[in-house]
């Protein structure tokens, strides 16, 4: 019981470092003048997944000392994806109306089913080692180079001004409140794996992947609420992209990982290939994402959740 009310305590901090360090780097993005797309395929994508990058690198030096970390790195990965692409996407969508440009599904969609491909072929033998985790951050740092160099064409951004020191200042504290509050999400939930043995993909999974995705939640109902619907879609699809890449890719450079992949394989990455496949379709429809698409998709997630129980 105990270790339970760690966790739920350390994924409130997770969230609450989160939102301090996001809403500083939106105010300083702003102030640069970048688009609302590229803050929320950057900025905020990245920004809202530190709590599942952090805890991954935590993961890989723990396994380094001993400690077998490999599911819940895995598990938290692909629970984040499949979280943020059901269950968020669809209670934002049910609150607004959500849209996004025909050019981007041909760009960021088909990158985010490329990673969701990509880590399915690295993690077939049920190991992620080095090589495979430095080709799986190096795959985002051209993606994210690209976006870069696409918003540098891009024609709309306004005049940069300069950024106030606080907004640094509540960026890096942000940050540090999410490393120390990661560690103890990560200690906590193997504890639970233990106690109510279950296998760390499955805590990954249920716990540690749907509470890291609260902050990408919180800020998408937000982006809506405020007409800024773009934020929220550019947020739900970078954070994907980062959360297959990155977070894995960074435990496997410090640590090789290896799981008995089975059922990740044969249940898990297609749901979530198929989920976010669905969600593409529905924005390449001239009203997009409207409430009966989201209901599908929320509909989808439940379901999924229901047989993975069983499973």
């Amino acid at each position: 019981m105990m270790a339970f009310l760690l966790l739920c305590v350390g994924l409130a901090g997770l969230w609450w470092g989160t939102e301090l360090a996001v809403r500083a780097a939106i105010r300083i993005a702003d102030a640069r003048g970048l688009s609302q797309a590229f803050v929320g395929m950057t900025i905020l994508a990245i920004g809202t997944d530190v709590p599942e990058l952090v805890m991954s690198i935590v993961a890989g030096i723990e396994r380094l000392q001993g400690i077998e970390t490999s599911g819940i790195v895995v598990g938290s990965a692909v629970g984040s994806c499949l979280g943020q692409i059901g269950l968020v996407l669809g209670i934002a969508g049910l609150t607004g109306y959500l849209t996004l440009k025909r050019s981007r599904i041909w760009t960021d969609g088909v990158m985010l089913l490329g990673s969701i491909v990509l880590f399915g072929l690295v993690l077939f033998d049920g190991e992620i080692d080095r090589v495979e985790g430095g080709l799986l951050i190096t795959i985002y740092v051209i993606y994210f180079l690209l976006l870069i160099r696409r918003e540098q064409r891009s024609e709309t951004r306004a005049k940069a001004r300069s950024i106030p020191w606080r907004e640094g200042l509540q960026c890096a504290l942000g940050l540090t409140l999410v490393a120390g509050f990661s560690h103890l999400v990560l200690s906590s939930a193997l504890t639970l794996a233990d106690s109510w043995g279950l296998k760390q993909t499955v805590v990954g999974i249920a716990l540690i992947g749907v509470g890291t995705s609260l902050p990408e939640l919180a800020l998408s109902i937000s982006a809506v609420r405020k007409k800024a619907g773009g934020l929220s879609v550019g947020n739900i699809l970078g954070s994907n992209i980062f959360d297959m890449l990155v977070p894995p890719g960074f435990a496997a450079l410090i640590a090789e990982l290896s799981i008995d992949a089975a059922q990740v394989l044969a249940l898990d990455l297609p749901v979530l290939f198929l989920i976010s496949l669905l969600a593409l379709i529905f924005f390449t429809k001239k009203r997009g994402l409207q409430k009966i698409e989201a209901a599908s998709l929320l509909l989808a997630y439940l379901v999924y959740a229901v047989l993975r129980v069983a499973w």
